[in-house]
């Protein structure tokens, strides 16, 4: 790097999930200057979040050659933080300081949930809708009068990779798997069971496993339901009961964006696969007259904690530099 890119300081975004931290640091003109990833950031899905995050932050400085108290502003998407306009969760947010409280670093450091990040990048400041589910699940609405709904406040939950997983088991389960469905065999082989009758015994044995593993063992097989949603019946069944689900939720905060057609991006390691994104726009269509909008992300969650990194410094990104942070989603993969 140059040194005209640091000269006037550089920002830390972070965006901290439950299977994953990224940082990035960025130039003001949106030059990625170093990247590092590391384990789950989120205190409701990892024991360790704190360190996770810390470490992730500390990498990523030392990965550029940067020196903290340049650093002129940071922005943390964090999974698990209480929004202040909603009423999930128990409120406490003190502990999300503590996890961006890294030696040397004198700039502000600002927390969001890890779903306004993921709005602000996906749909670049715009009023709508953004679905993220990983993880963990979120559908959250953003008005253009800046006012911020999750369909959590009218006590609605979708789901995420880990429900999808328990959807198939459940359904396993009962008997609604075939023998020749190609999602049954993968079930099996990666919870070590010969039978239906092996795999209840595993899944009453995970209950008594510690929970946050058990909770990644379940999301680690989202990948291969989805994969098989075009053989499996099984598979398609799960992923349109999961589309229905986020689609209401969508519904439920669509009147809330404030826009006569309301885009809506989809976000995380689940919800931009081609196998739930195609459903959910069928099911979003469906019925009645089409008021809201699939979109592509602009820019990922990190992506979207630059800019607002960016805005804090009083950067404010142009086209161009958003066009860098876009190029440098790849760079960062």
């Amino acid at each position: 790097m140059s040194l005209a890119t640091v000269q006037d300081g550089f920002v830390i975004g972070v965006d901290a999930g439950g299977t994953h931290t990224r940082v990035g640091c960025f130039g003001r003109d949106g030059t990625r200057l170093s990247f590092a990833t590391g384990g789950g950031g989120s205190p409701t899905h990892n024991d360790d979040a704190q360190e996770n995050v810390r470490a992730t932050i500390t990498r990523a400085l030392e990965s550029g050659g940067l020196l903290p108290e340049d650093a002129t502003a940071l922005v943390a998407g964090m999974a698990g933080l209480n929004r202040s306009s909603s009423n999930q969760g128990d409120g406490r947010n003190d502990w999300a300081s503590r996890f961006v409280d890294v030696d040397g670093l004198k700039c502000p450091k600002i927390a969001v949930n890890d779903a306004v990040i993921a709005h602000r990048g996906a749909l670049s400041g715009r009023a709508g809708i953004v679905v993220v589910a990983g993880t963990g699940s979120m559908i959250l609405a953003i008005a253009p009068d800046g006012t911020e709904t999750e369909s959590g406040q009218f006590l609605h939950y979708a789901g995420a990779a880990r429900h999808l997983v328990h959807d198939v088991v459940q359904r396993i389960l009962i008997g609604e798997a075939t023998p020749n469905d190609p999602l049954l065999a993968a079930v099996l082989t990666h919870f070590g069971a010969a039978d239906t009758a092996g795999l209840r015994n595993r899944v009453l044995a995970n209950g008594a496993s510690d929970r946050n593993a058990a909770k990644r063992n379940y999301g680690a097989l989202a990948p291969r339901v989805t994969s098989l949603a075009e053989a499996s019946r099984l598979a398609d069944v799960a992923l349109r009961d999961l589309a229905a689900r986020t689609a209401r939720g969508v519904r439920l905060l669509a009147p809330l964006a404030g826009e006569e057609f309301v885009p809506v991006a989809c976000t995380g390691s689940l919800a931009p696969d081609p196998a739930f994104r195609d459903r959910l726009e069928q099911t979003l269509h469906e019925d009645g007259p089409r008021t809201v909008e699939l979109v592509e992300a602009r820019l990922d969650p990190l992506g979207g904690a630059a800019v607002l990194a960016l805005e804090t410094a009083g950067a404010g990104p142009d086209q161009t530099v958003i066009d860098r942070l876009s190029m440098a989603e790849y760079a960062a993969m």
